[in-house]
């Protein structure tokens, strides 16, 4: 831990959640000395199996939260969906716990129609958007086809979004999208986009920001599937997106570590969307043979100061999915007889179809890599 005082040398940190991304942080606290806590409905959770506590119970169990509270001196989330009447709860409390980032960008970035509003009001170029009601879908839009339409609140890796082609499609999605009448969607215009780009960032409690610039990343079925750092963009480009990420980053008043997403097309950036967390497109960082996004993270929310020198050098990140998962480790295993090679997997109990198992990296350039890796 960089600049540690005796002050925060014992601190019991809590995180809402117990997935991979809190075992991550998990093991990046417990050999610094720092008591780790999660808190999720999930038994025998990855966060969990790594040595941290654990409490079992709803998000929405209030009572159960507040005893929660009453174990930590520092709560930090690894899931940004969080009921929003337990975010307002847990704005009360801040008088009494230090809560980063602060759970008012968690109401922001779960709320895609607040968070492209927010977006727009600093400024940043988004994708054309639409709130979509039962009684605005009365209205006509002028964002051409196709459109991406997404539900506002609890979608990722490509769940609750539906692309429409044109007005027979959207007129056909209209028919199913209001059963109870209270349904809210966002209409989105689809962007030819270049490339998709990530920022990677941790703002301390000091104000200051330490970011690892532009990483490049790849898809397949709305899932990531590979992480390559640095992007291979214009440095101009990078520092537009760092520039951006950060700006965004100071008007949340925002501490910890970020993941902000961004689209490329016709070199200029466009913000995607942002996660008030530690990112799936930051473990390249865990063997970037500097600190990892979960080490700052941990750093950052315990009062630490930044690291004096961060220099992250080139690294990829497959990530590896329930999806032929034995098949999986049996190329990951051979590749582990190179040393660039390293392998983090989550533990979970079961490989399905699509769920992220664990991730692996390769510490050199894309052009230094073994095929097999592309076969993970």
């Amino acid at each position: 831990m960089t600049n540690s005082s005796k002050e925060n040398l014992n601190l019991k940190i809590g995180v809402l959640g117990s997935g991979q991304l809190g075992q991550m942080m998990c093991l990046e606290a417990l050999p610094l000395g720092f008591e780790f806590y999660c808190y999720s409905p999930e038994k025998d959770s990855p966060c969990e199996r790594a040595g941290a506590t654990a409490t079992v119970a709803s998000y929405e169990d209030l009572s159960s939260v507040k005893t929660f509270l009453s174990k930590i001196d520092v709560l930090s989330f690894e899931f940004e969906n969080i009921p929003k009447s337990t975010l307002e709860f847990l704005e009360s409390e801040k008088k009494h716990i230090q809560i980063f980032p602060p759970p008012k960008a968690l109401v922001i970035a779960q709320d895609r129609f607040l968070e492209k509003n927010h977006f727009r009001k600093l400024g940043f170029r988004t994708a054309d958007f639409f709130h979509l009601t039962k009684e605005s879908s009365q209205s006509k839009t002028s964002i051409p086809y196709p459109w991406i339409i997404k539900t506002l609140r609890f979608g990722y890796d490509g769940k609750g979004q539906v692309k429409v082609k044109d007005e027979g499609e959207y007129k056909d999605f209209l028919e199913k999208a209001f059963p109870t009448g209270k349904e809210e969607y966002l209409i989105e215009e689809v962007i030819p986009f270049q490339k998709e780009i990530s920022i990677i960032l941790t703002r301390f409690q000091n104000g200051e920001i330490v970011c690892y610039g532009a990483v490049e990343n790849e898809h397949k079925n709305h899932i990531l599937d590979l992480s390559i750092f640095p992007a291979r963009i214009p440095v101009g480009l990078n520092l537009e997106a760092t520039e951006m990420a950060s700006k965004l980053a100071e008007s949340l008043d925002y501490v910890g570590t970020m993941g902000v997403e961004f689209f490329l097309k016709e070199n200029h950036m466009y913000l995607n969307e942002f996660a008030p967390r530690p990112h799936n497109t930051g473990h390249f960082t865990q063997d970037c043979q500097s600190f990892s996004q979960f080490h700052l993270h941990v750093s950052a929310i315990t009062g630490n100061h930044p690291p004096t020198d961060v220099r992250p050098k080139p690294t990829l990140m497959k990530n590896i999915l329930g999806n032929e998962y034995k098949e999986s480790l049996a190329i990951a295993r051979t590749l582990l007889k190179d040393d660039r090679y390293q392998l983090h997997l989550y533990g979970k109990k079961e490989a399905k179809l699509g769920r992220k198992m664990g991730h692996m990296n390769f510490k050199g350039n894309l052009e230094e890599v073994n095929p097999l890796f592309h076969d993970l």
